[in-house]
């Protein structure tokens, strides 16, 4: 396959923006440079996951880094989160190989919708717990008590100091190994249900939820892409800027993260998924069904 260097420079430039949104969000960029590989620069699917698995693994080391130098990420809580995603990972990065283009495609659009919806749902629900206390206040679950992962960490936004109760680790733990399944089917870190899962289910403030999760996309996304290589999957050419991009916007992503209140992560989040789902759904309708839907891109 031919690549110019036009081609090139636009995929470095937007991947330099996914990585900008990917840190904001915890989700290691992916979710959204999946689809605009596919839907904007027409490549193969899983070209464009397997360009995505490496790229997350660049960009978790430049983010993940800068969110344990702030004190947001939970180191604890992301080495118990691992163990069941690494698992997750492997298990969707075979199965990457052997589905069909669409059914990848309608299931990154169904991921991509149930996101948008839940952090519709939630965009204020953090700052008001914040305000109240009530992350401190949680019960904890047993196995969560035994592991000690409750945190803490400064939010800039709101000028103090968030204490938090970590509660609910098995469902956490069943949501990552999904969250693991999803990196290695899909390219998109993982990140993208593991920020739900702590934030959701695991009473885990939205921005210590992203800066762990930033923290363990990295590991995921490197059990899968060893898979991708040995099947021939992984381009230079398109690799390559799209992990320097990504790298690069992440940088900058983590530096303002910490300004920004929850419910503007949230909203952002939430539109950009919303658009992305119907996108990649027109794709799979297209190609299976010959059913064409207008896009923007």
């Amino acid at each position: 396959m031919y690549y110019s260097y036009e081609y090139v420079f636009a995929l470095l430039g937007a991947a330099s923006l996914a990585g900008l949104l990917g840190a904001l969000l915890g989700v290691g960029g992916g979710i959204f440079i999946v689809p605009v590989m596919v839907l904007a620069f027409r490549l193969p699917v899983k070209i464009a996951v397997a360009a995505s698995i490496v790229s997350v693994i660049a960009t978790s080391n430049a983010g993940g880094s800068k969110y344990v130098d702030q004190r947001i990420t939970n180191l604890r809580l992301g080495m118990f989160l691992e163990i069941a995603t690494t698992i997750g990972a492997l298990s969707g990065s075979i199965l990457a190989l052997y589905l069909s283009e669409w059914v990848m495609l309608m299931l990154f659009s169904g991921l991509l919708a149930y996101m948008g919806y839940t952090a519709f749902v939630t965009r204020r629900l953090d700052d008001a717990r914040i305000a109240s206390g009530a992350f401190a206040a949680a019960r904890q679950d047993r196995l969560s008590a035994f592991l000690d992962i409750s945190g803490d960490y400064y939010d800039q936004a709101a000028g103090r100091t968030v204490e938090y109760v970590v509660t609910g680790a098995p469902i956490g733990a069943a949501i990552s190994y999904l969250a693991g399944m999803a990196s290695g089917l899909l390219g998109v870190g993982g990140g993208v249900l593991k920020v739900s899962a702590m934030n959701q289910h695991m009473n885990v403030p939205m921005k210590a939820a992203v800066g762990t999760s930033k923290l363990m996309i990295g590991v995921t996304a490197a059990v899968s892409s060893i898979l991708f290589f040995l099947a021939g999957l992984i381009h230079f050419y398109v690799v390559a800027p799209v992990a320097i991009g990504t790298t690069t916007g992440a940088t900058i992503g983590t530096m303002i993260m910490n300004r920004l209140h929850s419910a503007y992560l949230k909203w952002l989040f939430a539109v950009l998924m919303a658009y992305l789902s119907y996108g990649m759904l027109a794709k799979a309708l297209a190609i299976h069904f010959g059913l064409h839907l207008p896009v923007l891109v």
